[in-house]
């Protein structure tokens, strides 16, 4: 099986960078997946299929995430 790579188009060259997949979704990968749901309910606002779907990304990512379960690091 090959590296993974992927290419990153910068104003004259192209680079190809290798990368390891994860095998897990951590709290912060699913945040993110939170965070980009939010701003997708907030684009598709006018359309109401749409944005459940959305809003049941963003629902499903807080409870995986599991954020009551963390302690804050003062």
């Amino acid at each position: 099986m090959s590296t993974p790579t992927y290419a990153i188009v910068g104003t004259y060259t192209i680079t190809e960078i290798g990368y390891e997949p994860k095998d897990y979704i951590g709290t912060l990968d699913w945040f993110n997946l939170a965070k980009c749901a939010r701003e997708r309910m907030t684009e598709n606002c006018g359309e109401m299929t749409r944005w459940r779907g959305e809003r049941r990304s963003f629902y499903t990512s807080i409870m995986k995430m599991e954020a009551d379960t963390k302690v804050l690091m003062d």
